[in-house]
């Protein structure tokens, strides 16, 4: 890792460390830990998420929540609803990320598709995705189908601009060299449109992750019975319309367990994208 990487990674554990130490102090001076729990609550919900059983009681205060204990008993563990959901995300990224990749290439590089296809797309991107759920429950059923298209979805809208716009502001003295030197096909398509491309797709790609969590939190809170969505859920439950019997301690667990979760992947993201065109960076650009 260079210098300015280092710098970087240091800077931000930093600030991070400083929004922590924030929070316990406001936490300590407002004293509502029915809106902000303390950090020491917040660590025990941590650990019995984690270990799945309930801390002992030696001290003076130990975090025992009748909402942690139902979590722990319907067999709820925090890496467990973060690896259903990061698989989610997953899914609905490749599946969604390839099809508008695909839209937004093929409407970048044609005038006439995107005469016709843009009006359409404008139409559907202005469409929430969770407002897809009940209508494609009645076509697939309920089932891990109407989950994952929704995020798909989400994923398809947020990508297709990027790869248009990668496609279509590729230089035309770049395809007109390329062409005058015989290239055709799929030698100008791999060879030139490809890598021009590219660097817009995977800033799209990071935006697209963005999108698919939060649809994928959303859809779990509505319509799931797993993933780190319904584990948000099983922090605040609902006893009645006007009463709410909630555990921030969980909330807020489950709300950094889901931070922490897209930081890492946004981070691989760009690492992966930086190698891939490590030749911007060989060239001058």
């Amino acid at each position: 890792m260079t210098t300015p990487g280092r710098e970087r990674v240091v800077l931000g554990l930093l600030s991070v460390a400083a929004m922590g130490v924030l929070y316990t102090l406001g936490a300590g001076a407002w004293n509502r830990p029915d809106l902000l729990p303390p950090t020491r609550d917040i660590w025990a919900a941590f650990w019995s998420l984690v270990t799945g059983g309930l801390p002992a009681a030696p001290g003076e205060h130990v975090h025992h929540s009748d909402h942690v204990a139902l979590l722990l008993e319907r067999e709820f563990t925090l890496q467990g609803a973060l690896l259903v959901s990061a698989a989610r995300v997953l899914v609905g990224v490749c599946v969604g990320g390839s099809l508008g990749i695909l839209a937004g290439g093929w409407m970048g590089w044609s005038r006439r598709v995107d005469e016709y296809l843009h009006p359409v797309y404008v139409l559907f991107r202005s469409i929430p995705p969770l407002a897809l759920i009940t209508y494609v429950m009645l076509w697939v059923g309920h089932g891990q189908a109407h989950l994952l298209i929704p995020i798909a979805y989400a994923v398809l809208a947020t990508v297709v601009i990027p790869a248009y716009h990668g496609v279509r502001d590729v230089a035309d003295i770049y395809v007109t060299a390329a062409r005058a030197l015989g290239a055709r096909g799929r030698l100008l398509f791999v060879r030139v449109l490809v890598p021009a491309a590219s660097p817009s797709v995977l800033s799209g790609l990071r935006y697209a992750l963005l999108a698919a969590w939060m649809t994928t939190v959303g859809v779990e809170m509505l319509m799931s019975d797993d993933g780190i969505g319904q584990l948000i859920v099983g922090g605040g439950l609902w006893s009645s319309r006007l009463e709410v019997r909630a555990d921030p301690a969980v909330v807020m667990v489950s709300i950094a367990a889901l931070a922490a979760a897209g930081a890492a992947m946004d981070a691989a993201v760009r690492v992966v994208g930086g190698r891939l065109t490590a030749w911007r960076k060989e060239s001058g650009r």
